[in-house]
């Protein structure tokens, strides 16, 4: 197993299994605790069929003992190499009802590039096996690899197309700091797609998606009518969150944590406390409302102003609209009807910045 050069999660290629198990007996340990009643569950982030088929059924065997009655969708995440027939009935029989693949690719070079192990053929073997067992299928797929041509991605897209996934992820290839690929492009080894290319493909990626029947519902995610994924728009929309492991975070009205990202560390932690808190802080009203506007303006859809004072006790069109978003909204740029802020698709391409614009200086 090889991490992902382009990946800056809190995942780990070269644990022995001895470590995994560890690992997850500490993650049900945090989870039992924690006591939760989530109304989605999301499995990801390291990639859960990496592990052994005994350990994956004993964390599903976990979450079911939780009470699940206001749940409505429970996601894994999974990777062509490790989505077995075996792997898939555990997380279907344990009540998982979306799998989200990462295919990235669809071209051996490019997967290469990536660091990915997998070739086409094992992506499309995978979805096929995840639709035969009644799952919603989501592929991942990367655009903006260097040297690709906006025609290349076209290719790319449309084969993903014709594979009838209910969903599909299209993101921009991304360079984070202390990953491979970072590191590659500041010595001058590696040379980033050009801004207007960017553009040109996302452009056309919501075009094509559109016309194919997966309209956008965010900037970088594209469902068919009822298939949205509602685990990431209740976080796009500050809803409350837990994360379970080393690393993952947590929010509940306004109190935010994270866990400790060592694996011994954590497990230590979960052993002698139940909890692996790593850093706590509470957010302002203005925190709070900025980071909402934030994630809401990513969706289509927009963020709703007044349900966000309501969430935070902080007015953001008397407080921030005048200050921070004037120059915008005077171009066209941000549209403001009744109480929802959105983007319009024309100047889509700009939502980065636009959307940075909530996070800046206190007022």
């Amino acid at each position: 197993m090889v991490k992902c050069g382009y990946c800056d999660f809190n995942s780990f290629a070269d644990t022995s299994q001895d470590e995994r198990r560890l690992v997850m007996q500490a993650m049900v340990k945090e989870l039992e605790a924690r006591r939760c009643r989530p109304t989605t569950v999301f499995m990801g982030g390291g990639t859960p069929t990496h592990l052994e088929p005994d350990l994956l059924e004993d964390f599903v065997t976990a979450i079911q003992r939780l009470d699940l009655s206001l749940c409505e969708e429970w996601t894994s995440e999974a990777n062509p190499e490790s989505c077995t027939v075996e792997k898939l009935q555990i997380l279907r029989r344990g009540g998982v009802t979306r799998i989200s693949i990462g295919v990235q690719s669809w071209d051996a070079a490019r997967l290469a590039f990536l660091d990915r192990p997998h070739g086409p053929e094992a992506a499309e073997i995978a979805l096929e096996r995840a639709k035969e067992l009644g799952f919603d299928v989501s592929l991942d797929l990367i655009f903006g690899i260097p040297g690709q041509s906006l025609e290349e991605w076209q290719v790319e897209l449309n084969r993903a197309i014709s594979l009838s996934p209910q969903h599909l992820s299209c993101y921009q290839l991304t360079f984070e700091q202390g990953t491979k690929l970072e590191a590659a492009r500041s010595r001058g080894l590696v040379q980033p797609a050009s801004d207007e290319v960017l553009r040109d493909m996302l452009i056309w990626t919501r075009d094509r998606l559109q016309e194919a029947g997966y309209p956008a519902y965010e900037i970088s995610n594209f469902a068919r009518p009822g298939h949205e994924c509602s685990h990431n728009i209740g976080y796009w929309r500050g809803q409350d969150y837990v994360g379970i492991g080393p690393g993952a975070a947590s929010h509940y009205q306004g109190h935010r944590s994270t866990n400790l990202r060592p694996l011994a560390a954590y497990v230590d932690a979960v052993a002698n406390s139940n909890c692996a808190t790593f850093e706590a802080e509470v957010l302002s009203p203005e925190q709070r409302a900025r980071e909402q506007v934030w994630l809401g303006l990513r969706m289509r859809a927009g963020v709703d102003l007044e349900s966000t004072r309501l969430r935070t006790g902080f007015d953001v069109v008397e407080r921030l609209l005048p200050l921070a978003a004037d120059r915008w909204m005077r171009h066209g740029h941000l549209e403001l009807s009744g109480p929802r802020l959105s983007i319009p698709e024309a100047s889509v391409a700009w939502t980065d910045e636009i959307a940075a614009t909530f996070l800046g200086h206190s007022v």
